[in-house]
């Protein structure tokens, strides 16, 4: 590790010490510390010692581990672990940092750092990966306007005329603000989507004497979760979260055996005089207070559809977590309409790259983000969603993963 004395700042964090770890077998020592901040923090568990260095086993191939950890003290205030990679554009390598742990799809409320330490340990981490590392861009995409790093990420950049900043609109995620009971949410929804909700869950009670529970997953019944997602995609010729990102299924297994985070909210009936036969599953991590709705999946049984049994699965699953005291459930990225129509609140999404701020450096920059748009724009928007499927249906072909070459181009 390399050790930097870090002086300068607001008030009460000069002698912040800084560290940064280049091994991810360095990592595991740190683990016990590193657990108790991110629970002091309400970290979320994207930044939890558990989370990333399982991602980094399954993901980390071919990147290189830039960790920072700040001490005052003694005491552990903030763990920031980056990856670094090349991708090359044509014969042009450029140099690539970004959070461990944020994909597939992760969005990072909550930082595993003490807020008064934010700004030093951003900018540190900044001037390290710009400066030391020389890389071309950190990328802190997808970013949130909830995101308490977002604001101190644009007055740094705004402060050091070192550094350059790109934002760009990326979208929205939904969030649901829970209130203290279930009564109140409902008062929340239209006069017919609270109604309609109330029908469907006494058709659904009569149809399949239906019963609900909140279960901390064992192997087998996520395999039963993963096995209702992968039906409901593929009756719509697509492949589902666990195709579509290589290496996600063995990732979450190897969680589900290390954290208790993981939730599954079951909605469950009798079948063809079979009880206890999942309708509807929520796929959740938790953290304080706040919980990460990650999938869902539901039996696509037609009396089933007809009673709408994928929203009453949402709106029990927050019936449970409103009685857990959850104060907010984050819903995923897109701009959902049944998501909005039951409760959901849109917030904007930002694209947020820092990079050197020279005409050379704005430069790659640029060519990077001209390269990563084009791919998307070709092989995602085009090929993936549009045109395999249409093949599939002429040949019978099954879907197929997402490229790699894809996903580590998303910035």
């Amino acid at each position: 590790m390399k050790h930097i004395q870090f002086q300068r700042g607001a008030e009460g964090t000069a002698g912040l010490q800084i560290s940064w770890i280049d091994r991810a077998e360095s990592l595991p020592p740190l683990q016990p510390e590193w657990k108790d901040l991110a629970d002091r923090v309400g970290a979320d568990p994207f930044a939890t010692p558990d989370w990333v260095m399982i991602w980094w086993r399954h993901f980390g191939s071919g990147r290189k581990l830039q960790c920072l950890v700040a001490r005052e003290n003694g005491a552990l205030v903030a763990v920031l672990p980056f990856c670094v990679e090349t991708q090359w554009v044509g014969p042009l390598p450029l140099k690539i940092a970004r959070f461990v742990g944020t994909d597939p799809h992760c969005i990072i409320f909550q930082l595993a750092a003490e807020a008064h330490v934010h700004r030093q340990v951003l900018q540190t981490a900044l001037e390290h990966l710009v400066v030391n590392k020389r890389c071309d861009a950190v990328s802190f995409t997808p970013v949130s306007d909830l995101s308490r790093h977002l604001p101190i990420l644009r007055e740094i950049c705004a402060a050091l005329p070192g550094l350059a900043a790109c934002e760009q609109d990326a979208g929205s995620h939904v969030i649901f603000e829970l209130p203290g009971s279930f009564d109140e949410f409902l008062k929340r929804l239209s006069k017919k989507r609270s109604s309609q909700f109330r029908r469907d869950v006494h058709g659904l009670s009569e149809a399949f004497d239906m019963q609900t529970a909140r279960v901390a997953p064992d192997a087998c019944a996520f395999d039963d979760f993963v096995q209702l997602h992968n039906q409901q995609w593929q009756a719509a010729d697509r492949g589902g979260h666990f195709l579509d990102w290589p290496g996600s299924l063995a990732f979450h297994q190897e969680v589900l055996k290390k954290t208790d985070a993981l939730q599954l909210h079951v909605l469950s009936g009798t079948i063809g005089g079979e009880a206890g036969v999942p309708l509807a599953t929520q796929f959740t991590l938790g953290a304080p207070g706040r919980v990460h709705w990650r999938l869902p999946a539901r039996r696509l049984e037609p009396v089933a559809e007809r009673l709408s049994v994928g929203k009453v699965g949402l709106l029990l699953m927050i019936r449970q977590l409103i009685e857990d005291g959850a104060t907010m459930v984050e819903a995923g990225r897109g701009d959902y309409s049944y998501k909005l129509d039951y409760g959901g609140k849109s917030v904007p999404v930002h694209r947020l790259i820092v990079s050197p701020n020279t005409r050379f450096g704005q430069w790659r920059v640029q060519l990077l983000l001209a390269w990563s748009d084009l791919l998307n724009l070709l092989y995602y928007r085009a090929w993936f969603l549009k045109l395999a499927p249409r093949l599939r249906k002429l040949t019978g072909g099954r879907p197929r993963p997402l490229w790699l070459l894809w996903i580590r181009s998303r910035l």
